[in-house]
């Protein structure tokens, strides 16, 4: 994976081209005045309605309210110099957008959204309504944080710290899709190599039912829509099948271990594919039905990753075991306990 594919593959690079086959959007270029606000580890969100303090570093906010003025006395003592930063011209165009799009829409910045943060928003999803939904969000996702600090961290190239980034805000219009009918689309050499189902946490008989229909359909999307168009050999694309014969873009995301594999393999599924398509090609003989993945049965359902950024992050080391002293600390404030007790006994 090169530099210049992640590149290809930012907003603000494909839409333009697939601007009638995907959701209405608007790009927002931000300032460096913004980024490093999204980088800083405090954050403080102003609105007509409340007023919310947040620190990135242990998780902890405390929020304005009439029931609990005494905890919000103590907040506001505890960090006198936080004051809501003022990005007017951002968040009015991010207003005027939201507004056009029927007051509610959907972000993410260059390459990735705030999924991982869902959690953290009133409605657990990532609908924003007004602009501080809009900071809440992304100041809260490392997938986010991932896109500013280490785009390029997978990439083979060298000097990688030389290579320019222009960071977008990108409101898209909100659009309920059922998560059944999203595939992640895989190509290389300019062929349609995989298909997998997007969700791969739930099971549904309608997949297996249409599967050679949505097969069908997502062939005839990519060769006539998206192949002619996009310049890259190797990338991977999310699309959504509204119904038959009708396929939406999602995304374009790069080709390699930056992108969820899914119901695929990197280091061995995607690459038995890669090597038989190439025998194939030698032989004048290319396949042109892409391998379909999807969940068959209740059995194969995986558990949801993003669940893992719902808990404090020492909570989720402990558990699997990537902080051996924290496990030991535990232990000992454990034991500490106990002889405590038996000497108050």
């Amino acid at each position: 994976m090169k530099s210049h594919e992640i590149l290809a593959c930012s907003f603000s690079e494909w839409y333009p081209l697939f601007k009638k086959v995907t959701f209405p959007s608007k790009i927002i270029p931000l300032s460096q005045e913004f980024v490093d606000y999204l980088l800083a580890d405090n954050l403080v969100l102003r609105s007509d309605q409340a007023l919310l303090t947040y620190d990135k570093k242990d998780g902890s906010n405390s929020s304005d309210s009439e029931d609990d003025e005494e905890g919000w006395a103590k907040a506001e003592s505890e960090t006198p110099a936080l004051e809501a930063p003022h990005f007017e011209d951002i968040d009015k165009e991010i207003a005027t957008t939201i507004a056009e799009f029927g007051g509610k829409a959907f972000i993410k910045l260059n390459w990735s959204s705030p999924k991982d943060a869902a959690w953290i928003a009133l409605n657990n999803s990532l609908q924003c309504h007004i602009s501080a939904d809009v900071h809440l969000l992304l100041k809260s996702s490392d997938f986010v944080l991932h896109d500013l600090t280490q785009p390029f961290k997978d990439c083979e190239d060298q000097n990688l710290e030389e290579t320019p980034v222009k960071y977008d805000l990108v409101l898209r219009k909100w659009v309920e899709i059922n998560p059944v009918n999203e595939f992640r689309c895989f190509v290389k050499n300019k062929n349609l190599i995989g298909i997998s189902q997007r969700d791969d946490t739930q099971f549904s008989p309608y997949i297996e039912n249409e599967k050679e229909d949505i097969v069908r359909d997502i062939i005839s999307f990519f060769k006539e829509q998206i192949r002619p168009k996009f310049r890259l050999d190797n990338y991977v694309m999310d699309v959504f099948r509204e119904r038959k014969d009708k396929i939406v873009l999602i995304d374009i995301n790069p080709y390699g271990v930056t992108t969820d594999s899914l119901l695929f393999d990197w280091n061995e599924d995607l690459l038995k594919i890669t090597i038989s398509e190439a025998s194939e090609t030698s032989s004048n003989c290319v396949s042109d039905t892409p391998d379909f993945r999807f969940i068959p049965e209740e059995s194969g359902i995986r558990s949801n990753p993003l669940r893992r950024y719902c808990v404090p992050e020492d909570i989720a080391h402990l558990t699997s075991g990537e902080d051996p002293f924290k496990l030991m600390d535990l232990l000992k404030l454990r034991s500490g306990t106990q002889e405590h007790n038996a000497d108050s006994d």
